[in-house]
């Protein structure tokens, strides 16, 4: 998948980045949902963070950041997406499936996922899941964006289902689920075919 993103950066062709433009206010409700639910912000680490729009608004809403994604020219942008919003967040090329605790850092709260994991084969995501409890702490939560169906050839994404989420994190357990409305004015199509699903996760 590594190559396709380094591709789709190249050419501009990010429509998850347009989405979630389109939707930022699901993902803000998300945001203060976290923040209420233990009366504080916290650590946090955005998976395949891309350009660093959602690292930008949580480290915007007082949380301490990190983003890790491999294509450089996406950790270029968030950078200085950053820098622009006058935030402190920081970005790290590192594979999600790893998450090395001397690049990426320990013990964080909140875990965002908003199109990696979708995009992985089985051993892969076994592999993600196990670094992210590695790295989390004992009453971590996770927001994770997974499409439904497969959206096109098997160079994309081909989405995942709830139970295959399920036995990748074993440990944790799916305390809601979100599917956002994909008839938004401006929102891809191939968002739209997509179908996706919000899941809300919890360390047990």
């Amino acid at each position: 998948m590594t190559t396709f993103y380094d591709l789709a950066y190249a050419i501009g062709f990010t429509p998850w980045e347009t989405s979630a433009e389109v939707d930022r206010d699901r993902l803000d409700g998300f945001f203060r949902a976290e923040e209420e639910a233990r009366g504080r912000t916290g650590t946090a680490l955005d998976l395949g963070c891309g350009t660093g729009a959602h690292s930008v608004a949580l480290a915007a809403r007082g949380w301490r950041v990190t983003g890790v994604d491999l294509v450089d020219r996406a950790l270029g942008k968030a950078r200085r997406r950053a820098a622009e919003a006058g935030v402190a967040a920081t970005f790290v090329k590192a594979d999600a499936t790893t998450l090395p605790a001397d690049l990426v850092g320990d013990g964080f709260d909140f875990f965002l996922d908003v199109g990696c994991f979708h995009g992985l084969d089985e051993k892969q995501r076994t592999a993600m899941a196990r670094a992210v409890s590695e790295r989390a702490t004992a009453d971590a939560t996770m927001v994770l964006l997974a499409f439904a169906n497969p959206i096109g050839p098997r160079f994309m994404p081909a989405g995942a289902t709830r139970r295959q989420i399920e036995t990748a994190f074993r440990g944790w357990t799916i305390v809601d689920e979100t599917r956002p409305p994909t008839d938004l004015p401006g929102m891809p199509r191939i968002a739209r075919k997509a179908a996706p699903v919000f899941y809300r996760m919890r360390r047990d």
